[in-house]
């Protein structure tokens, strides 16, 4: 299909960042972020009004409701922080306590321990934000008083639904008064600024009047009901596809002349800047563009060209941007991720949509549902706007459970005798896994645990009167991901050679060799490392293993299902657990060192991929990754050449998803930059980098993980 011609607007070269963007840029470093929090901080502020409110709401009927009126409170507390420059407002008050409210805090906090526990997932998900713009927030409540009051009173069954609505309007009201407070802050502050600033600030209180209570009429006033809904969850919640559901508002505002591209890119560049305001280290959160709307015509307008075009123009850990390719996606886009990914961005992450479309379907997802589908932190696959799974749950270290496998079954006869008992193994631990995480997921359905304003934009929560945490969306999949399957495929390479065909060593002899760390057997070590088969290098023996164990790991999920009876979908992904695991696993029988790291996600073990760009390519697609929506990440390191890095790129891109490969990542880094970051962080503060699925600072991550990235092959293209 021959695609239509866009309206002009400036090319990137031609649309730098402006001297707002720049001033934003380096405010936000400047500033305390909650980047610089602990992961999965709520920062001390939020959690003293958290706390209080849960002190306070203890004349509530039901632990639920006592979240719901802890979570209002909360809002309630939450201070109007605006920033000089800032269009789009809503960020966090990271100021340190005074003393004496770090003396409540501490006070209260024993106190806490009461509340019920919640674990597991809670965010990772991405909400039907076309709603909240159609309809504001005013129309949620309104829908949710004509379902509670439509309820039958006497009807047990309706207490449960009339209590998710109750604590739904605590919520939503607590937010609404918390958005005409952000619209007072900024009357307030606009007498005493400069006049240009004094005018900005009025235009941000007229905005916040109206939205999120009222439907966004104006392209700006979608991005500030967008972000603050979003900003007051506090969580990973995805955007899901904003060049699909923004550009109504946008084509809207070009035409009545309110609104230029290079004002909408401005704009752009606002919103996404803030995600490194109010998100903590190490979280995987952003967006998709791109791909196929849910009629399945291919989208490529002008506002996918202007969300790829600032991330050049913010060059930031988040948001961690994701372009959906297609048969029909148009070169001059991809020519654009390719320039974006050769600069040392590490963004737009490639995702196969063809292939993604299909896996969800295969799963029994309408079509409809399976093209609207978002990376929900890292790679893991869900529906927009109907998705209550529970993502990178549980999480099994394949090499863990391959030595307890030598010790057990070292009388096994054969390689397939030893595989087949292996994958029962791994389908016993994965069961009894999920069985754990399917108690806390019935703790959740009595007691919550998330504020119910996600709930308020999951389909169908509202209609069903039941909360995410109770089952509510229409897709409740549990994700576990299988870390090391690189070092499992080499493992079982070195089993094979040794053990059945050379006969040179039993099982429980390489067991205990592994557990010596290779002390006594260097020459063994050496001989594994250097002259055995590693995947990742187009050997039909090692991506044979990789297809025969990728298919042993999907089979291993088939039948099992959550509390909620959803079922389980695979992954091959790794965060930064591949790290953490593996300085807890012992040496492997791939030559492994005890503590090292893991293979990453799905890409070739660290430095065993010799053969070039185009053999790992090859590997890294010969085996079927369709059953793993749970999400499959390949990590690959450029070395940066000027000349070559971005055409190569995207024909390794069109390769890798021709090929069927689910998400291909890219890091065009010199490795003599990274050594450099090492000794001198200053100078490196912003050197982005990929770890297991989502991208961070190198100068920021920990000398284990920048080892582990420094140890990668960085191929010449």
């Amino acid at each position: 299909m021959k695609r239509q011609p866009l309206p002009q607007f400036p090319a990137a070269d031609r649309m730098p960042a402006s001297d707002r963007i720049k001033r934003l840029r380096e405010q936000t470093f400047r500033y305390p972020m909650m980047a610089e929090l602990p992961q999965n901080s709520w920062g001390p502020r939020r959690r003293l009004a958290l706390g209080e409110g849960w002190l306070q709401s203890a004349g509530q009927p039901t632990a639920r409701l006592r979240r719901a009126a802890s979570q209002a409170c909360r809002l309630d507390h939450e201070p109007a922080v605006i920033h000089d420059h800032e269009l789009i407002v809503g960020c966090p008050d990271l100021s340190a306590l005074t003393e004496a409210e770090q003396k409540r805090l501490d006070e209260i906090s024993p106190m806490l321990q009461a509340m019920p526990l919640s674990r597991g997932q809670y965010d990772h998900m991405a909400l039907d934000y076309e709603k909240l713009l159609r309809v504001g927030v005013n129309g949620l409540i309104s829908e949710i008083r004509q379902r509670r009051k439509a309820l039958n009173p006497q009807a047990p069954i309706n207490l449960a639904k009339e209590e998710f609505y109750t604590g739904c309007l605590l919520e939503l009201e607590a937010l609404l008064r918390l958005a005409r407070r952000y619209a007072d802050q900024a009357r307030a502050l606009a007498p005493g600024a400069p006049p240009e600033r004094s005018e900005e600030l009025l235009q941000i209180a007229g905005i916040l009047d109206r939205v999120p209570a009222q439907p966004a009429a104006t392209f700006r006033e979608a991005l500030q009901s967008l972000h603050f809904y979003t900003f007051m969850l506090w969580g990973d919640y995805q955007a899901g596809r904003p060049d699909q559901y923004l550009i109504d508002f946008y084509r809207a505002d070009v035409a009545a002349g309110r609104l230029t591209p290079e004002g909408a890119l401005e704009l752009i560049d606002c919103f996404c800047l803030l995600y490194s305001a109010y998100h903590p280290k190490g979280s995987a959160v952003g967006f998709m563009v791109g791909g196929r709307d849910p009629a399945g015509k291919a989208v490529h307008n002008e506002l996918t060209y202007l969300f790829i075009q600032s991330i050049a123009h913010t060059r930031m850990a988040y948001p961690g941007i994701g372009l959906c390719v297609h048969r029909e996606t148009p070169d001059d886009l991809l020519d654009l991720a390719a320039h974006m990914l050769s600069q040392g961005t590490s963004h737009p992450a490639i995702f196969n949509d063809d292939a993604i479309t299909q896996g969800l379907m295969n799963y029994g997802m309408p079509e409809r549902d399976a093209r609207s589908y978002v990376h929900s932190s890292c790679v893991e696959i869900t529906s927009c706007g109907r998705s209550g799974c529970w993502v990178f749950s549980p999480t099994v270290n394949l090499l863990t459970l391959l030595l307890d496998h030598m010790q057990e079954e070292a009388g096994c006869g054969s390689l397939e005798e030893f595989l087949g008992k292996y994958e029962q193994k791994l389908r016993l631990k994965l069961a009894a896994d999920i069985h754990t995480q399917s108690l806390w997921q019935l703790e959740r359905s009595r007691n919550g645990s998330d504020s119910l304003l996600s709930s308020c934009l999951v389909n169908d929560c509202l209609k069903s009167g039941k909360s995410v945490d109770e089952g509510g969306a229409d897709y409740n999949y549990i994700m576990p991901t299988f870390l090391g399957i690189a070092n499992l495929v080499d493992s079982v390479m070195a089993i094979k050679t040794l053990v059945y065909d050379e006969k040179k060593l039993t099982l429980a002899e390489f067991h205990g060799i592994c557990l010596g760390n290779f002390e006594n057997d260097r020459v063994l070590l050496e001989r594994i490392a250097n002259r055995f088969p590693h995947f990742g290098n187009d050997e039909a023996a090692t991506d044979s293993l990789m297809r025969d164990l990728s298919q042993r790991i999907a089979r291993s999920c088939e039948g099992l299902v959550n509390f909620y009876g959803s079922r389980a979908l695979p992954g091959v992904y790794s965060y930064m657990a591949h790290v953490s695991a593996g300085a807890q696993t012992p040496a492997t029988p791939d030559g492994r060192k005890a503590r090292a790291s893991l293979a990453s996600a799905a890409s070739p073990a660290q430095g065993r991929d010799t053969r070039g760009p185009t053999a790992s390519i090859l590997s890294s697609t010969c085996w079927d990754q369709t059953p793993f929506m749970g999400g499959v990440s390949v990590n690959f390191t450029f070395q940066p050449d000027p000349a070559l890095t971005c055409a190569n790129l995207k024909a390794i891109t069109k390769t890798f998803l021709a090929r069927g490969g689910l998400q291909l990542q890219a890091t065009c880094v010199a490795k003599e930059t990274l050594l450099d970051a090492q000794k001198n962080p200053a100078r490196h503060r912003d050197l982005l980098v990929r770890i297991g699925g989502y991208s961070d600072y190198f100068t920021r991550i920990s000398p284990a993980m920048q080892a582990e990235i420094i140890a990668r092959t960085s191929h010449v293209v």
